[in-house]
């Protein structure tokens, strides 16, 4: 993952991140060949390892650092969803949600990150019509969710930290979004086959699971886990969900006996429920024969064209309200943090809480915060000398920017950032 702080202490400037049609050149040319569609296309899951052929497939570390994703999440509102151990997981602080344990899954995230929407829109033109991503952030030792199958084929890249994932064989190959397993409850254990795969996920390796195929993963509990999922929305893609919106339409295509193949109109519901069986019934049968005198390849070929252009679009559309939202100063990689003046810190005892004190005229102040006993090593190092957040020591570079975010928030640490004119600043000074 590309780290670096402008203006910070490293030597020598960082190098220029790769943009998002870099990083979807680079799948194109390693990873879609021939021999992949030949192979594994729709038929059998893929492990690229970067260990054993190399990072050249996989440049989304280089290209996505702490910091955008940090943003991502913050852009994303109602398209973040949160869980912990695979069970919704409800809460109006997903910094304090991530240190409970709780795996944030960011739906369009292409939407709310240029990189991601490059890749995206770059991918799409070369092979999949329309293509999205999918952010899952999880911390040590939890599950995003739980054994399913998908209804689209996904490319994973894997990020940051590891995880380590288990490929069953499809109960089904090429579901439809109906068929799918393990959303809404647990997979039958009469449907569950033997592992194909299991493995961990290291950063620089990607893994493709075809449409169907089921799969579930977690992380182990010394690091966090990122990765982004390429959608491909596969089953939308097949002639019989296009033939039955033909239908659906035509059937709504105006009221009983007035449009085209005689189907019920806009509020045609309503004119159906008033219908006997048997004039319902030649009804259907006569929108049925409409359709069918209508249809045809090329309308249904149009009919799909016109609906990847709206969707494409709409993805444009919201990837540009996403880009013009204004952020409130936050903690970042590239900023410098301290403790407030006179303020003292030390960690409590099993290393749960962060304990801050300071003396206002004849006052005492206490405060005690929960913290994970990772962050540990983290507080002790907080003092009153301006600190580069990432010099700080913390495993997992999520939590230290919620950790020190949230103590922020508590007043007991001031945050520095780096203005445009370079200059330097305090948030909650004047």
């Amino acid at each position: 993952m590309a780290h670096g702080c402008a203006g910070s202490p490293a030597d020598g400037a960082p190098p220029a991140k790769p943009s998002g049609i870099d990083v979807a050149r680079a799948v194109r040319e390693e990873l879609l060949t021939p021999e992949f569609f030949a192979k594994h296309w729709e038929r059998a899951p893929l492990h690229w390892s970067a260990r054993e052929r190399g990072r050249g497939a996989n440049r989304l570390p280089e290209a996505i650092s702490v910091d955008d994703i940090v943003a991502l999440i913050r852009r994303s509102g109602p398209n973040l969803k949160m869980f912990r151990q695979g069970d919704p997981y409800d809460s109006d602080s997903f910094p304090e949600a991530y240190l409970d344990g709780a795996s944030m899954i960011v739906n369009q995230a292409d939407r709310f990150n240029t990189t991601l929407y490059e890749m995206s829109r770059s991918l799409a033109e070369s092979h999949f019509m329309h293509v999205f991503s999918v952010v899952y952030l999880t911390p040590p030792g939890s599950q995003a969710v739980r054994l399913h199958n998908d209804d689209q084929d996904v490319f994973l890249l894997q990020v940051l930290g590891k995880k380590r994932w288990t490929v069953r064989e499809a109960p089904k190959m090429l579901p439809y979004t109906e068929e799918m397993l393990g959303k809404d409850a647990p997979v039958p254990e009469e449907l569950i086959g033997p592992a194909i795969m299991a493995f961990t996920m290291e950063a620089g390796d990607i893994l493709y699971i075809p449409r169907g195929c089921l799969h579930e993963a977690a992380t182990g509990e010394a690091e966090p886990s990122l990765h982004v999922t390429v959608t491909v929305p596969t089953s939308d893609y097949c002639w019989g969900v296009h033939l039955v919106r033909q239908l659906a339409r035509q059937l709504g295509g105006g009221e009983p006996g007035a449009g085209r193949g005689g189907g019920p109109g806009p509020r045609g519901g309503a004119a159906w429920g008033r219908l006997d069986d048997a004039t319902l019934d030649a009804h259907v049968q006569g929108a049925v024969k409409g359709w069918l005198s209508n249809v045809g390849v090329d309308c249904v070929l149009d009919e799909f064209d016109e609906r990847i252009g709206r969707t494409n679009e709409g993805q444009a559309r919201q990837r540009g309200a996403a880009a013009e939202l204004r952020l409130r100063p936050w903690v970042t990689e590239a900023s410098r943090v301290r403790l407030m003046p006179g303020t003292t810190c030390r960690v409590g005892s099993n290393d749960s809480s962060a304990i801050f004190a300071r003396v206002e005229g004849e006052e005492d102040q206490r405060l005690e915060v929960p913290i994970p006993r990772s962050a540990a090593a983290l507080v002790r190092s907080l003092s009153g000398s301006l600190r580069w957040v990432s010099e700080l020591p913390c495993q997992d570079p999520i939590q230290r920017i919620f950790v020190l975010q949230m103590l922020q928030q508590q007043g007991v640490l001031q945050l520095f950032l780096r203005g445009p004119e370079e200059r330097a600043f305090s948030l909650g000074e004047s």
